[in-house]
């Protein structure tokens, strides 16, 4: 009698260990990955073309020499002199800060219903950054 606990246990195990890796990173599996590529001064993206509701993984590469950083704007904000980076930040739908140069980094986000038909951005708007040309417009569309 002791022995069927165990028996059932082992048995049981591979079982689990299969449903436990499924249920694990099945937001990132649904996702469609973009592979997104920074340098000096510019962002190209492998993806321009969103649809909402789906999320998409963004793969963030800095293969510039200097610190980037990448933010998915509502739309286009121009130069923004005199705009506090906490006033972007808030502004912003999703951010990367402090991408260094070699540096990849990963961000899931989903556009939202109310993006549809817009222009938002992806841009880095570190100082002198989004004015020397780092900025990608993207569409949101059904």
């Amino acid at each position: 009698m002791k022995q069927q606990p165990l028996f059932f246990i082992l048995n049981a195990l591979p079982l689990l260990l299969v449903l436990a890796a499924c249920g694990q990173g099945s937001t990132t599996n649904t996702a469609t990955t973009v592979q997104v590529t920074e340098t000096e001064y510019q962002i190209a993206s492998s993806r321009t073309l969103f649809s909402p509701g789906a999320t998409y993984h963004f793969i963030v590469t800095n293969k510039g020499t200097i610190a980037h950083e990448f933010m998915i704007m509502p739309k286009s904000e121009g130069s923004v002199n005199g705009m506090s980076m906490g006033h972007m930040d808030r502004q912003a739908l999703a951010s990367i800060d402090n991408i260094n140069p070699g540096e990849t980094k990963m961000l899931d986000y989903t556009f939202p219903p109310s993006t549809v038909n817009l222009h938002p951005e992806l841009a880095c708007y570190l100082s002198g950054h989004y004015e020397a040309g780092m900025k990608q417009e993207v569409m949101v569309k059904v």
